[in-house]
């Protein structure tokens, strides 16, 4: 009678410690359900990942900002409003500050080369106070920008003197002054219209955003540049994932870090690919091809890139160290 006693109770308490760590965790979007991250980056990694975890432990995509909007990401998953959450890390200019690193132009053509910077810094601790908050699911980039005009064809920095362009984030903006145009920020669902009625020339973005947003009809002309890229993350609540249980942290760590970012990035620049292909055979879409000297041009229109965003940096001595490092695995 007492060891049925004390099985029970056993029973209950593993039950008990069971429900206590099932639960389902959030994952939030800025992107609407139907976005290139949302449906083709973090849903698919949450099918992937929930059979493996214990019963009743799940995770849930909340998409179209449901939980936030897009700047309030970082904080919104810090905080535990969300357990994990798509981060843009700069549209939080100061909290991610090596993380920009990648929007220095010509760093970056391919999402797998900004990816591979990216998480090597990581590796080698250069970022390790900016996610000190965080459980890193993935760190990546964006391939190369490009740009997408509504009136005529850039080839030339001079092609842009005078003209409002959507700006990817603040130091975009400083790109844009280096090349005499003005950055105008923008959400995404906004720039189509802003294109349409004129309160912007052109945009810089990547093909799959020209896709979804179908600025075909209001952009016709695709440089392909490269112009700066942006740093994306999949980040999680440190403490969300320390509520996990042992096995569940075991099948968690096993689909993040740089595995999972590689994997991101191969999605991100096939889809790049297969969507300028697409575009490349649309007549009504116009792509500016650079020869050598009309690079050389850009080059030199933005030699001082580097040196500005060090000086934006408040540890100028760390900042450097990164970019050299940073352009060292870039000529790899």
């Amino acid at each position: 009678m007492i060891k049925t006693i004390l099985k029970t109770a056993v029973a209950t308490l593993l039950l008990g410690a069971s429900i206590a760590e099932a639960r389902e965790l959030r994952v939030s979007s800025f992107e609407p359900a139907q976005g290139f991250y949302s449906s083709k980056i973090l849903q698919v990694w949450i099918d992937e990942i929930n059979p493996k975890l214990s019963d009743g432990t799940n995770f849930k995509l909340y998409p179209g900002s449901i939980i936030g909007k897009p700047p309030a990401q970082a904080e919104l998953v810090k905080a535990g409003v969300a357990d994990v959450a798509f981060v843009v890390p700069t549209y939080t200019p100061g909290l991610f500050p090596m993380t920009g690193v990648v929007e220095i132009p010509g760093l970056v053509e391919t999402s797998a080369e900004g990816t591979n910077i990216l998480n090597t810094l990581l590796e080698e601790g250069a970022m390790d106070v900016e996610y000190a908050d965080y459980k890193i699911i993935a760190l990546f980039s964006t391939p190369g920008y490009r740009f997408f005009m509504a009136d005529k064809p850039v080839t030339t920095p001079a092609d842009l003197d005078g003209l409002k362009l959507r700006t990817p984030s603040k130091f975009g903006s400083k790109l844009f002054d280096m090349v005499g145009a003005s950055g105008v920020g923008l959400p995404a669902p906004q720039v189509y219209e802003s294109l349409e009625r004129g309160v912007v020339q052109g945009a810089v973005w990547v093909m799959d955003a020209y896709r979804t947003f179908r600025l075909n009809e209001v952009a016709p002309y695709i440089t392909s540049t490269h112009f700066t890229a942006s740093p994306l993350a999949i980040l999680m609540n440190k403490a969300s994932y320390e509520a996990l249980s042992d096995a569940d942290k075991k099948v968690l760590d096993e689909m993040s870090g740089r595995a999972t970012a590689e994997w991101v990035a191969s999605v991100v620049d096939k889809t790049d690919v297969e969507v300028e292909a697409a575009f490349r055979e649309n007549e009504q879409v116009t792509f500016v091809d650079l020869d050598g000297e009309a690079k050389a041009a850009w080059d030199a229109a933005l030699a001082g890139a580097p040196a500005a965003w060090v000086a934006e940096q408040p540890d100028a001595a760390s900042a450097q160290a990164v970019l050299d490092r940073a352009t060292e695995l870039s000529a790899q």
